[in-house]
């Protein structure tokens, strides 16, 4: 159910998108009424969208806020103001709306707004983190992983080993592991080939980090990992075995 976040400082608007907003099905975690409170509602709450009045009481208004969303959440928005003049209008597209809503406006006005609102931020997202993704393989030492809304850099030098879970795949590095979702194949052609071997069907391995071995499992930082019978003898040939 997409949870939907309310900002406006006149109780009556979030009564009516509340009620508007629940009759058609979204879920409405809570409203604010200033800006300290909206941050507190995106922390805590973590809405899908956020419908913003411009024009609130206090040093910063839905503008603002807007600004705050783009640097720390990564969700569409939409401006719902009584006003509608050029000036306001200019202002408002600084912030990058997903949609703009002017009072007064009816359920089905709502729904609209925000249906496209998210059809249209889903698409430009995908888009983006496609063109993202692209550029990534470029690098030649790192990936980029994606964290919430930033990228993360992890240089492949770090990684001790990967293991697939399913249509996910877990990146373990000494500090961190990070979930995404990607296939091992796919790794595979990121990964530089001279330092990482596909050691079994769920397993990559860096072999700088293989600590001791056997004919059935090698050890990473004191963590036990499998080695496939079709996988032993070319991996085994790539170590100086004394």
């Amino acid at each position: 159910m997409t949870k939907v976040g309310i900002l406006d400082d006149e109780v009556i608007i979030c009564e009516t998108l509340n009620k508007y907003l629940l009759e058609l099905g979204y879920d409405v975690p809570d409203y604010a009424m200033s800006y300290d409170e909206a941050v507190e509602l995106c922390n805590n709450h973590k809405p899908d969208i956020m419908l913003l009045d411009i024009n609130i009481i206090g040093e910063k208004n839905g503008i603002d806020f807007a600004k705050f969303l783009r640097q720390n959440h990564n969700i569409p928005l939409i401006f719902v103001s009584s006003y509608s003049d050029k000036t306001t209008v200019e202002q408002a597209k600084e912030a990058k709306p997903n949609g703009y809503l002017v009072k007064p406006f009816s359920k089905n006005d709502l729904f609209a707004a925000i249906e496209v609102a998210l059809s249209n931020f889903s698409i430009q997202s995908k888009e983006e983190e496609n063109t993202l993704e692209k550029n990534f393989k470029l690098l030649t030492d790192a990936i980029f992983i994606k964290q919430d809304s930033l990228y993360i850099k992890v240089y492949f030098k770090d990684v001790l080993y990967v293991k697939s879970e399913g249509v996910y795949a877990e990146i373990f590095t000494k500090e961190k592991k990070y979930l995404i979702r990607e296939t091992l194949k796919n790794l595979l052609e990121i990964l530089p080939s001279d330092s990482f071997f596909h050691i079994h069907r769920s397993y990559i391995v860096n072999i700088n980090f293989v600590a001791a071995v056997n004919t059935e499992y090698v050890v990473i930082e004191k963590e036990t990992i499998p080695m496939s019978r079709t996988s032993r003898e070319e991996f085994l040939k790539r170590l100086n075995l004394l």
